[in-house]
């Protein structure tokens, strides 16, 4: 298996390959004019760059020693700032800018329209709604206690006030419904809801019509149903559905009304307390987090240029012996010849 050679070690490989011709070289080291003589290059060129790296240590040594130290204090610093940063970022993101409230509690008072500043028009149709909502909401009381009633349970019969409060649950489901619409950040949704709660109101009472005509023909000719379907009790499916109709039908009226009474007095929004607090800690951090790594990077770039340098000075003291030893083996060679 190879493995990639520094580059000291691929300059003590080729410094005997050839020698250079009048070359300039600087004064070695008296380390170096010692070894000149070894039998074996690559031993001393080994033992060249062991001595250049103790040079080297002696004149950085210390300063990287505490840079790593540093280094590593700081790395720590930074990945807790930085799951601090992630956590704030997450919580901002989780957390309403600006929250929804009245105009009383905005301080807007001159927003605010008296009853007698309605149109005309808007205060008959509020009335008339919110006519019909009790009307509505009476009948599906209504309509459930009867049916609790007569269902000949000695529950109810011998408490008719528990059938009174289950009979409430229809407009406590319709009321529900409706304020379903508090929890929408924007008028768009709101008015889709509404929408679909008026789509699924006329679907329940399309569906209410025609088991009410299957139940109750009235004055007109009978038409033989069962022959269609024989044995089929279509009177349980009304009940069902004029239930749902009821309580369908009261969310509607609720949402009618609501849509009346926002053009006089509509929602105002303000800045979310909490998101200011945080966004404020977010910035805070950010400042810091930054300044931390401003100085990770310091030192970082500080390290890699004092280990750039020491390498370099090994390199250097390992091309002067090997520059001298070509010098010395050309010397040798040239006595030789003559």
């Amino acid at each position: 298996m190879s493995t990639k050679k520094s580059i000291a070690g691929r300059l003590v490989e080729t410094g005997n390959k050839g020698t250079s011709k009048k070359q300039v070289a600087p004064s070695p080291p008296e380390f170096a004019r010692r070894l000149i003589h070894h039998p074996d290059s690559k031993i001393a060129a080994e033992m060249i760059k062991e001595q250049a790296a103790h040079e080297a240590d002696q004149k950085s040594g210390a300063e990287i020693t505490t840079l790593k130290l540093d280094k590593a204090n700081i790395d720590k610093r930074y990945e807790v700032s930085l799951t601090t940063l992630a956590q704030l970022e997450k919580k901002k993101a989780g957390t309403k800018r600006y929250i929804k409230s009245g105009a009383v509690l905005s301080g807007n008072d001159d927003e605010i329209l008296q009853w007698k500043d309605w149109r005309r028009k808007d205060q008959i149709l509020l009335c008339f709604v919110l006519v019909s909502l009790v009307i509505t909401i009476s009948i599906g009381m209504g309509n459930v206690y009867s049916n609790l009633m007569s269902s000949g349970s000695a529950v109810f019969i011998n408490d008719p006030w528990l059938a009174v409060m289950l009979s409430s649950l229809l407009p406590i489901s319709s009321i529900s419904i409706k304020f379903i619409t508090n929890f929408f950040e924007y008028d768009r949704s709101r008015r889709r809801y509404a929408q679909s709660v008026y789509a699924l109101t006329l679907i329940a009472i399309v569906n209410w019509i025609i088991l009410f005509g299957l139940n109750f023909t009235g004055v007109s000719s009978e038409i033989d149903w069962e022959s269609f379907d024989k044995g089929y009790d279509t009177s349980s499916a009304l009940v069902w559905s004029q239930l749902l109709v009821e309580m369908l039908a009261a969310s509607a009226l609720f949402l009618a009304a609501e849509e009346i009474y926002m053009k006089y007095s509509p929602d105002t929004y303000f800045e979310n307390l909490e998101y200011i607090e945080i966004a404020k800690a977010l910035k805070e951090h950010l400042i810091a987090h930054e300044a931390l790594g401003k100085e990770l990077s310091q030192i970082h770039g500080r390290l890699v240029e004092l280990e750039a340098a020491r390498q370099a000075f090994i390199n250097e003291r390992i091309v002067e012996y090997i520059s001298m030893r070509a010098r010395h083996v050309a010397t040798l060679n040239s006595h030789s010849n003559t």
